[in-house]
């Protein structure tokens, strides 16, 4: 099973693993990492090293990070050099909700595009949305 590490600004990355959990149930092999204005480059990064090796188990280690050019991103992409690791930026409910459907017995490659695309698809404006609908 692709193991899954969420690192992001403030408790970001724990409130999104408790909402997703309260929807769909205990997952495995999911960790966060929150950054905070105090933080280290070094102590983050030996953070995000650490949290890497409890959720990979074998099939590699997706990184979803909250904002690209972001410090999370930032320090994770030093991570991209391990073909075992795959990072999508972004992060939201619905990257983890398909993430808790198709993570096993997938490809990690494969894994970053679906998570890619859930996340992408699930941003509307919904004014627009109902609008298109009453025309129909």
């Amino acid at each position: 099973m692709v193991g899954v590490l969420i690192v992001s600004h403030g408790g970001f990355a724990e409130a999104l693993i408790s909402s997703v959990q309260f929807l769909v149930g205990k997952q495995q092999k999911i960790r966060g990492v929150s950054i905070w204005p105090k933080d280290r480059e070094k102590e983050i990064k030996d953070r995000i090293r650490q949290e890497i090796v409890k959720v990979n188990d074998g099939d590699g280690v997706v990184i979803l990070t909250d904002v690209l050019g972001g410090t999370a991103t930032n320090l994770s992409l030093s991570f991209l050099e391990n073909e075992e690791i795959e990072l999508v930026t972004g992060v939201n409910m619905p990257m983890l909700l398909t993430l808790s459907s198709y993570r096993k017995g997938r490809s990690l490659r494969e894994i970053g595009k679906l998570v890619k695309k859930s996340g992408r698809r699930s941003i509307i404006l919904a004014k627009q949305l109902l609008e298109s609908k009453r025309m129909r």
